[in-house]
């Protein structure tokens, strides 16, 4: 049982922001203790390694929190979690939250620059992962474990307004920003999202996000306060036709993925016609702009209702929903983003925040329950975008400026209708392209910098980087900033200019910037190199996938602009070329021309058994896991 609220309590909790969620008063841990008195036998996780039960689960996490409460965690400090996706992950946040504590997840992936600033800003105290050093005190994930301490509730009093988590996006002053998510805001989101999804004991959800993404905690907390069960993704980011016999095999009902892997999937569809898993019921999507081209691809597949879900980090993961049922594909290119989450209030405004007519664009405002507190450590920030409510009943209420345009259509939905500002999204994942040029300009050859997104058919949107520079290949760019960005972030393509084109009024000229050509995204300089019959095939589908003009028999698939979602194409394309399976993890495991065309000569054809193979292959080979997380960081993002 929690414990009474002593008197320090009672005043953190007067001293809390609005929250006017349905279940405000009562926080993740009190709701997963419910569930767990209600069925503790029931499985509750399950990874590739194994399984824990509502009280297995419980006991984990409260053996750990009682390490962190002995250390020091507790209201309004913050500790790391450095884990890859699985049980120990699930259980390591649980902790945390458990602990009074606020949890920061570490992408095991970043760049250690980036860690060392992240950990920094956030004022992390503890770590729960491997290893050591980085100035923080570690503490062993394995105090979870049952030959760890014995288990008993930390029993901390978790106030509706304390820290939750610490969770870091892109930021337009050259630096990520640290937004802050309190434990009221958390819990209207897992009970609003588990009533919005229908999530009941029978459903299996997949947790398919990195643990750096913040719609980790949608796949997670929603599921366990439902009673269901979370099922972990495969290590590597799955091939459409690897993650069907995922989801089949452990029989998936609700399935939360990015919009640009959905494309991916439908496309991979359309290429070779299968049944979806039929144990799916629904499908979510967010973290991009959805198509009406890809739900009328979906539905000429399967009637599995789809769930377009829109939101930022600032207002806790999903903000808004759509759902799209039966034959229903709305008119337009893209998908409506819906209507407000329970606990959510939409605003449609203009400059003057004075709402907009019906059908007219404007900037969509949030505001209620989902609402972060802010910017950790940056009220200036905090207050530029956080901004008084003029449409609250309650005195002190704040509506979030996301920067969204929006029109409000006539049904009620809204329909995302562009960006009020530079921003933008990179597989999923939001970018401030001010933040990659800040860190163009720290390369000593670079003397000023400009990145913008360009529209590729096959990709999206890509980022091309404009430099003046001299000396100075892209493939050192693309290094250098390897060592501070997250790999979504990284340019596709380099441009070196003499100057940067201006207009009268000195900003920078888009009309004249030269469109990137397919040597702009090349490794360096083509090299004459002779290759084999079965390295020519390989080439020439990078080529054809990347649109680069020259891959050479050592180039990195990762280096020349290649990512997880796009190895999806690599395999379809490679498969039928080859007339043999070519399993998504070969892929990761072996990323250049060569490596991989000697890992397919010693093959022995399409048997599934060669999935295992690889799976040992991966395991011996630390720099192999290194790009499958990088991967997975850019497949799985925020909304």
């Amino acid at each position: 049982m929690r414990p009474e609220l002593s008197q320090e309590d009672e005043n953190r909790a007067a001293d809390a922001p609005e929250s006017a969620g349905p279940h405000a008063a009562v926080c993740v841990p009190q709701l997963f203790e419910e569930r767990v008195r209600a069925s503790p036998d029931a499985v509750a996780v399950v990874d590739r390694d194994g399984c824990l039960t509502y009280a297995g689960l419980d006991a984990a996490a409260d053996r750990l929190a009682g390490v962190l409460v002995e250390r020091g965690a507790g209201a309004e400090s913050v500790v790391a979690v450095d884990l890859p996706r699985g049980r120990g992950l699930v259980t390591a946040v649980l902790a945390v939250l458990k602990s009074g504590a606020a949890y920061l997840p570490l992408d095991p992936a970043l760049p250690a620059e980036r860690r060392r600033y992240q950990l920094e800003a956030a004022g992390v105290t503890l770590r729960i992962g491997p290893g050591g050093g980085e100035g923080v005190e570690v503490v062993d994930p394995a105090a979870g474990e049952p030959a760890g301490p014995s288990a008993r509730n930390p029993a901390v009093a978790v106030i509706p307004g304390d820290l939750a988590y610490v969770i870091f996006t892109s930021g337009s002053t050259g630096r990520p920003k640290p937004v802050a998510v309190t434990h009221g805001s958390l819990a209207n989101h897992a009970v609003a999202v588990g009533a919005a999804f229908g999530l009941t004991a029978a459903d299996r959800v997949l947790q398919f996000a990195g643990p750096g993404f913040d719609v980790f905690g949608e796949e997670v907390f929603p599921t366990l306060l439902a009673g269901a069960r979370v099922v972990v993704a495969p290590d590597a980011v799955p091939s459409p036709a690897e993650l069907e016999e995922h989801l089949r095999r452990e029989r998936v009902t609700v399935a939360n993925l990015p919009t640009p892997y959905w494309d991916q999937w439908v496309r991979d569809l359309d290429a070779e016609p299968r049944e979806v898993p039929e144990a799916l019921r629904l499908l979510v999507v967010g973290s991009d702009t959805g198509h009406t081209r890809t739900l009328a691809g979906w539905r000429g597949h399967t009637p599995v209702p789809v769930v377009n879900a829109y939101g930022l980090t600032e207002t806790t993961i999903t903000a808004t929903l759509q759902a799209f049922t039966g034959d229903s594909v709305p008119e337009g290119e893209t998908l409506p983003i819906g209507r407000p989450l329970a606990g959510a209030r939409a605003y449609v405004l203009d400059a003057g925040l004075e709402p907009v007519a019906a059908g007219t664009r404007g900037e969509l405002y949030l505001g209620g329950a989902v609402l972060a507190r802010g910017y950790l450590g940056l009220p200036g920030l905090t207050a530029d975008r956080f901004v008084p409510d003029p449409f609250g009943e309650a005195p002190g209420g704040r509506l979030y400026r996301t920067g969204d345009l929006v029109v409000l259509r006539a049904d009620g939905a809204l329909a995302f209708a562009g960006r009020a500002d530079d921003q933008l999204k990179i597989r999923g994942q939001r970018v401030e392209p001010a933040e990659v040029g800040a860190a163009l300009c720290t390369h000593p050859a670079v003397r000023q910098a400009h990145v913008r997104a360009v529209d590729d058919e096959a990709d999206g949107k890509r980022l091309v980087a404009y430099v003046v520079a001299a000396g100075v290949e892209s493939s050192q760019l693309r290094a250098h900033l390897a060592m501070s960005l997250p790999a979504a972030m990284v340019p596709a393509s380099y441009v070196v200019l003499d100057e940067l084109p201006l207009t009268a009024n000195g900003k920078i000229d888009h009309r004249a910037l030269p469109v990137p050509t397919a040597g702009d995204a090349a490794s360096g300089a083509p090299r004459a190199v002779a290759l084999t019959g079965l390295e020519e095939q390989i080439a020439a589908v990078w080529r054809e996938v990347l649109g680069v003009g020259h891959v050479g028999p050592d180039d990195s698939f990762f280096e020349i602009g290649g990512h997880s979602l796009l190895l999806v194409q690599v395999q379809r394309k490679l498969s039928g070329a080859l007339g043999r399976r070519v399993p998504g993890v070969a892929l990761f495991a072996h990323p250049t021309v060569r490596k991989l065309a000697a890992h397919l000569r010693g093959g022995s054809g399409p048997a599934d058994g060669a999935l295992g193979d690889e799976r040992a292959d991966q395991r011996r080979s630390g720099n192999s896991r290194l790009q499958q997380r990088r991967a997975r960081q850019s497949a799985g993002g925020a909304r």
